[in-house]
Order: C-alpha cells, then structure tokens, then sequence
C-alpha cells in the first residue's frame, strides 16, 4: 500500500509540474512540429531520398519528445523539464546536481530559429537539382499556454537533370584513364543535378587516378563547369582540370627502392644493414628482429610497379593487423628533383609493440549460464616469438560455479561444479603448409611486374591445443582434450572465412558416482550422448559484416561442420557398411555428425544514441552412421544471459518436454534443431548509461524419438505452442573497451504448459543475469 500511494504521490507531482514556468515572456515553448506539406513534385527513388534529407534538416526535438521525434511527445509533461525548473535556480548541493545530471533545459520557439531551418532546406533543394524550390513556415501558437509548434511547407518545383557531363584538359594518360573507365561514371545523362553525386564522380576520378600512379593528384584539383541556360532544366557540365598545376602532379609515378626501418622504439638509432634483391632493411642487432618475407609479402607496392593508393592503404591495413607494431609509416620520397624524375623511393618505418604480455583475470563467473562463482585466467602471449610474425599464447584457468536462479518452475537447483584446464596457441600471419606454393607463385609475378590479388588482411593459421576438466559435485569429473588447425582468410572488409580442416576431441569420463549412473540408467539418450567418444571433425564458417558506414548494417554468419566422415569412408573401403555401428578410433568409438549453425543480426539505428536490435539463430545437429546422437558438447540449448533471458540455461526443452529432477533437467534439456528470436531496443539513459527493452522466443527440439523425453520431437504444427517466451528490461554501462550488463527477464510463455501466460506465481516467472558484453 506505501508503495502504490508513493507512486501515485509521484505522478501526481509529475501532472502537476508546469513546463511553462521558466519560459520568457517574449518567448513560447516549442512543443514540436505539425507535418510537413510538400508541394509540386513528381514521385519517385530521387524525391524519397530528398524528402528524408529535408525532414532530417527541419527536425528539432520538442522537450518529452517520443523516441527522438520531433512530431510525437509523451502525453505527460516531460520529467526533465520539470526538473529543470525546479531546480535550475539552486546554485549549489543536490539540487545544483539533480538539475546538471536529469534536468533539461526548455526548448524555445527563439532556439528552434525556423527561419534559419528553412533557409538551410533552400540550400539543400538547390545541392539536389531543385533550383526554384522554397520554403515557408507557419507558427502556431497558444497564448493561453504559451505554447508554439512549427508546420513547413516544402514547394520543390522542377527538377534539373544532367544532359551531358565531358571531361576537359586531362593529362593524355588521365584522360586515357577516364575515358577508358567511362561506363563506371557515378553521373549518368538524365540523372539529377544532385551536388553529393557529382562530387562523388570527382572522388571517383581522383581514385581511379591515384590507383594508376598519379601520386600527388586530389579531388579538388578538378572543378565543375555547368550550364543550365542552353536547355531547360537541363545542365551541360564538364570536369576541367585545373590551370597551372605543377607538372609532378600529371605525372605518372613509379615505385623505386624500398627500405625497411626495423624499430624497438621510435628514436631507437639503426646502424645495420641487410641488402636483399628488391628491398633494405636497417635494424640495430646481430641479426635481423623479423625475416624479411614475413613484410614482403604484406608489402603491396613493388618496384618499378606504378604507385597505387589501394596497395598503400591494403599495405598499412595488413601490417597492422598483424598485431606486431605499434607503429606502421610509410613514407614517399622523389629520387631527384629533376623534371623528368618520376621514381618514388619508399620507406617502410616500423615500431614493434612490446614483445611479451602476461595477465591476470578475475572475473565472477555467471558468465552466461545463470551460475556464479569465482574465476581467474593466467595468460602469457610472446609476440614474434620465432622471428616471422607468431603470436604464441598460453593460458591457465579455473572456475567455482554455483546455482543462484531458478528453473522454468521457478524451482532452485543446487548443482555445484567447478573447472579447470589449461590451452596453448600459436598464430601464424600466413597460411601454414600451404603458404610456400602460393608465396613463390607471388615472388614470380612480383619480379614479373604483375599485380597480385591482395587480402584484406593477412591470412592466419591457427594451431591449438587444450585440455580441460569439468566437474559436478556429486556426479562426475569429465575430461575434454583437443587439438586444432584453422586457417583464417579475409579477403574484404566484410567478408571473412575460417577452415577447420583437422579438429581432433577426445571426450572421457574420468569418475561417475552411484548418483550419476543412476541418472544415466533413466536416460538412455544421456548414456549415449555423454559416451567416452573421439570427435575428429572439419569446420567451415562464413561470415559478413556489413561496412562500417551503413547506418542500418547487418552481422551474418553460418558454421557448417562435419565429425567422422572421411575416417567412415576409410572404413567402407574396409569392407565395413556406412549404417553399422560399434566402429572404433584407438579402441573408442567415434562421433559421426553433420551440424549447421546460422546466426543473422540487424541494427537500426533510431537515432545518435538509440538503436532497435533484431537477432535470429537457428541450427540443426543430425547423427548418423556410427552415432544414435550428436556429442552432448555439439547439441544445442537455450536459456540465460544470451539466450531467453526469463530462464536459465538449459531449463527450456526439448520441445514441450519437462522434468521435475533437477539432477536430470540441467544435463538432458538439450536439442538437436534450435531456433531463437531476440529484439531489444537499447535507448541512451545519460552518458555511457544505456537501457534496454528486450523480447525473447525460442526453443530447442529432438529429431527422433528418444523413447523417454515426451514431446521433444519437433511438430510444424506445434512449433508455436512450443515456443519460450519472455520479455524484460535491462540497463548497460558502456565503458568503451566492454560493456557491463545487468538484465531482468520476466517470462511469459512456458511450452510445457498450456495457455498463454501460463506462470502460477509471478517470481516464479522472472530471472536475473549479470553479465559482460552485448547479448547478441
């Protein structure tokens, strides 16, 4: 009851507030715009585009506004403002501080200066092709409550187009250049007369210049020439080549010698030297700090190669990407001043980062799962550790987890466990066992003059090794050892691909206790699943990120991975059928599956500070051959801190199967198909203090009848029925390297149950994760 009248006392506040109070008196309270009247224009992909500019350009958020609109407030009075007034005259103590921290000023018809909006929409129809457009205003206001909006009216009139768009005065090998690249012009005949697309086919130009050794060439050293008089609503334009350049800059270079400057710190004096074929380097030491093709073959520019700004920008992406400096420059120099001089020496000036890393980690462990306990990792990394670019890695750690949330239920598990293990890595910048074929057929092109196809950063191999141990209190110590060889290849910026060709698991059961082999003797699908079992298996995964300029991008990736198929094949030519069962690897048996995962991520931006996030993962394990089902570490799940926030992990599943064992639940709600939903909308609350608003859907189902978990197969017609549901609020502190998040998930939807909201009690329903990063 105290809460319901402080809540109420506290809205009655809020009403009561007058938004009006510290307004001027020759001045009103702008409180948004009415919509904006377009007037004489023709329909169509041009006139969208403006419209969302000139909107963009009139928009000025009312105080209260909804989401960032400056159409839609909040039908209360805005909280800020009234805070404002309350306390904006408080010069100091709390009231100076909750002014400064939650108050917000009022927004003012003077401020909004619509007069000074519409005058920078006229100059924004004129850079769009709309020479006679024109806009006026309207202010409405109340002099009863003080109170002002805004209505624009946008007249477009007609639209100029390009009728033809030359290219004048050129150097013969530019204009060569362009002429020759005329179909990829950005401006075509017919298109408007839209200022940004102009300078985009200046910028255009530029590049296509600068990529074919015109070294000193920039976009301003063209301008444009338009007449509008000859035609109506038609321009003539022409892109003339500036008067009086200096000769350098119509000049097509030409790499000359390279030298490599090996630094440990930037002043650090180099007296040695190492002469190779197309390159020096100068470094301090008896022997060079890194071999020379390690830079090589990340150096795009070579010599008596034309200067290309693409290479030189490919060559600082991939060296440091690397991970190996902290500096890379690359510096041009002519190698004389005569006027027929047209070599540029270059000079690569490198500074390597510190060579050794060691670091502690202390972390409470909820990480994900719903359990918390202590944790600690213990890594080493030595960069360049064999003189050719290797990052090798060394870590140590170990965990104490316990159960704090509740099941789907709204039951308490206090199922304990704790993990140990210990992974050693070497990185390779460059492609191992494969990577001498395709150097030397590089090194012949090099020599040859040939351009060779880069990648956006340099290939990398990984090996690994890694052995962990997982134990639960009361049931049983596992141990997982395994051995890894990926190859990584970007080849754009947003494209990556990763190849497993060889991962080698071993998964064993070191103890089980009486309680342990009792569960296993009510679940024959555990008994398997849980198996002692060799894993070999191949991964492939792709992966796009849209450019870093969209403002709407998307994150797509897609895992495909396979167990044990080409040892069956070896097998069959052995005389043995695919189908049987019981074959071995070094006296185990083995895992035979075929896994894909995908997982898609959309970001809309709202506005500056707001973003509405859209996620889809979906995934499907099918065992065959010598397996009945996938390894338990390759089924799937849901639930916990990225996943269905309302439930734990592992507590949903499969399908609208349930178990009131919670020694059973957390070990058998897993799944071979997987689909999960999740939208949130993460608004700015203040600084790096970010909310959130988030839906979650999901579940995860059995392909074939296990024979003791009902309802788990997946049922088209079910699929809905069977879906978790929940939904929830969270807050998130953005501290720049990661992010620290706290959600509280309420669930709505249990599959197991019918109906709806089908939770008996409210705190049964709800679950709260604390965890590090963004969830998706």
């Amino acid at each position: 009851m105290n809460r319901i009248l402080y809540i109420l006392a506290m809205c009655a506040l809020l009403v009561s507030c007058s938004e009006t109070s510290s307004v001027p008196a020759d001045d009103k309270l702008f409180t948004g715009l009415r919509t904006t009247v377009y007037e004489n224009y023709t329909p169509g992909d041009h006139f969208s585009a403006v419209k969302e500019e000139v909107e963009a350009a009139l928009a000025t958020a009312p105080n209260g506004s909804f989401m960032g609109s400056p159409y839609i407030r909040m039908p209360w009075p805005s909280y800020r403002l009234c805070i404002y007034n309350w306390f904006s005259s408080a010069e100091r103590g709390p009231g100076k501080w909750l002014c400064k921290t939650f108050g917000k000023a009022p927004v003012l018809l003077s401020s909004v200066n619509p007069s000074l909006h519409a005058q920078v929409t006229r100059e924004l129809l004129r850079a769009r092709g709309y020479f006679g457009g024109y806009v006026n205003y309207d202010v409405l206001t109340n002099d009863s409550t003080r109170r002002a909006k805004v209505k624009y009216t946008v007249n477009l009139g007609p639209l100029t187009t390009i009728d033809t768009l030359t290219y004048h005065n050129f150097p013969e090998a530019a204009a060569h250049l362009i002429d020759s690249t005329r179909s990829e012009a950005v401006v075509k005949s017919g298109d408007p007369f839209d200022v940004a697309t102009l300078d985009a086919e200046r910028t255009r130009v530029s590049t296509l210049l600068r990529n074919n050794g015109f070294f000193y060439y920039q976009p301003s050293y063209a301008t444009y020439l338009a007449d509008t008089l000859a035609t109506v609503d038609k321009a003539q334009v022409r892109l003339q080549y500036a008067d009086s350049l200096p000769s350098r800059i119509g000049k097509q270079w030409y790499i000359g010698r390279i030298n490599l400057e090996m630094r440990r710190t930037a002043n650090q004096q180099l007296p040695d030297t190492a002469h190779h074929s197309i390159y020096t380097m100068v470094y301090s030491g008896r022997r060079q700090p890194i071999r020379s093709l390690v830079l090589i073959r990340d150096l795009k520019l070579r010599p008596r190669q034309l200067y290309s700004y693409a290479d030189y920008m490919q060559t600082i992406n991939t060296l440091t990407s690397k991970g190996l400096f902290s500096r890379v420059d690359l510096g041009f120099a002519p190698r004389d001043t005569s006027e027929a001089c047209n070599v540029l020496d270059l000079t690569l000036n490198c500074v390597f980062d510190k060579p050794y890393d060691i670091y502690l980690e202390g972390n409470l462990v909820g990480k994900t799962t719903g359990r918390v306990g202590p944790g600690v990792t213990l890594g080493f990394a030595k960069r360049n550790a064999f003189r050719g670019g290797e990052k090798l890695s060394v870590n140590l750690k170990g965990s104490y987890e316990w159960q704090t949330g509740h099941r789907a239920d709204g039951t308490s598990s206090k199922f304990n466990s704790y993990e140990y293990g210990a992974d050693v890595s070497l990185e390779f910048p460059r492609l191992l066992f494969i990577d001498r074929y395709l150097t030397n057929r590089r090194i012949k092109r090099w020599k040859k003059g040939k351009r060779v196809i880069p990648y956006y950063k340099t290939p990398n191999t990984l090996l690994k090794a890694s052995s962990d141990v997982l134990n639960r209190s009361g049931y049983f110590k596992r141990h997982i050892v395994s051995g890894e060889l990926t190859y990584t290849i970007q080849p754009t910026a947003t494209r990556l691909h990763q190849f497993s060709p060889l991962i080698l698991q071993y998964e064993y059961m070191k103890d089980k206790s009486a309680a342990f082999n009792e569960v296993l003797q009510q679940s024959p699908y555990l008994m398997v699943s849980m198996a002692d079992q060799f894993v070999p298996k191949m991964r492939y995964t792709f992966t796009y990120q849209s450019p870093s300029t969209y403002r709407h991008p998307i994150y797509w990736q897609t895992t495909v991975s396979e167990a044990s198929n080409v040892l069956s094949l070896g097998y069959l030519a052995m005389g043995k059928r695919w189908k049987e069962t019981g074959k071995k690897m070094f006296k185990n048996p083995f895992a035979q599956f075929l896994k894909v995962e995908t997982d898609l991520r959309k970001t809309w931006q709202v506005s500056e500070h707001s973003q509405i996030v859209g996620h889809i993962n979906g995934g499907v394990v099918w065992a065959y051959g010598n397996a009945k089902s996938a390894p338990y570490s390759e089924q799937f799940y849901v639930g916990g801190a990225n996943s269905i926030r309302a439930f734990n992990v592992r507590s949903i599943g499969p399908g609208r199967y349930y178990t009131n064992q919670s020694k059973l639940s957390y070990m058998d709600q897993t799944g071979d198909i997987k689909l999960l939903a999740n939208l949130e909308f993460r608004p700015r609350i203040m600084g790096n203090l970010y909310g959130a608003f988030f839906l979650d859907a999901g579940n995860v189902w059995a392909l074939r009848d296990d024979g003791y978990r009902s309802g788990s197969q997946l049922r088209l017609k079910n699929i809905f029925k069977e879906t978790a549901l929940g939904t929830g609020v969270g807050i998130r502190y953005d501290m720049d390297f990661f992010v620290l998040r706290l959600d509280w998930g309420v669930g709505i939807h249990v599959p197991y149950k019918s109906g709806f909201y089908n939770f008996d009690h409210f705190k049964d329903s709800q679950s709260l994760h604390f965890a590090i990063g963004y969830p998706f």
